[in-house]
């Protein structure tokens, strides 16, 4: 079966006569008007090696703006405008310092923040954990208190009497606390 030629799109070019692939640049909405007129007089001839130097001069500022411009109105309203240019790049600079000088600083500080927070999150939970072993303590207080103060006659299954003593009775020799209840019994081993 004969093979189809390809007819469609262009015609591949012999290799001798392959450009080079070209660059492609993306340019400033703002300089595009200038890129383009430029590029007209390019190629109408209008714009010579010795103009194209004078422009990169210019625009790198190593060329003197009075051999452009033959007005000197004009040139010193350009010499004004670098001047202004000058100053609004110290300016420019001198910002650009303190803004990086309060970075440093507002790091410094929020550093410093950090550690104090760090700090005080240490100092939280030290402060629960001894408000935890107040509690403790004071529930264990509370319980040594009220055994003293409760009904120290042990009953028949082995427990210890936990209704608060009213009375003092001495039994054999010591004194010991006792409720109304278990006042009789107390009683009744001492006689």
């Amino acid at each position: 079966m004969p093979t189809k030629i390809e007819t469609r799109g262009r015609k591949p070019l012999p290799l001798d006569k392959k450009k080079a692939p070209q660059s492609t640049l993306k340019i400033n909405n703002f300089i595009l008007p200038f890129v383009q007129e430029l590029k007209g007089n390019l190629k109408k001839g209008m714009v010579s090696d010795k103009t194209l130097s004078g422009l990169f001069s210019v625009l790198n500022g190593t060329e003197q703006q009075c051999s452009i411009f033959n007005d000197p109105s004009v040139v010193s309203i350009i010499e004004e405008l670098q001047e202004k240019i000058i100053g609004l790049d110290a300016k420019n600079l001198i910002l650009e310092n303190k803004l990086a000088r309060q970075q440093e600083m507002g790091l410094k500080l929020v550093q410093e923040r950090d550690k104090e927070h760090l700090k005080s999150v240490h100092t939280e939970s030290k402060i629960n954990s001894l408000k935890s072993s107040y509690r403790l303590l004071k529930n264990d207080h509370e319980a040594l208190l009220h055994r003293e103060h409760n009904c120290m006659v042990i009953k028949r299954n082995g427990e210890r009497c936990s209704k608060t003593a009213k009375l003092d009775v001495h039994q054999k020799g010591i004194m010991i606390h006792v409720c109304l209840q278990h006042a009789k019994l107390a009683e009744s081993y001492l006689s």
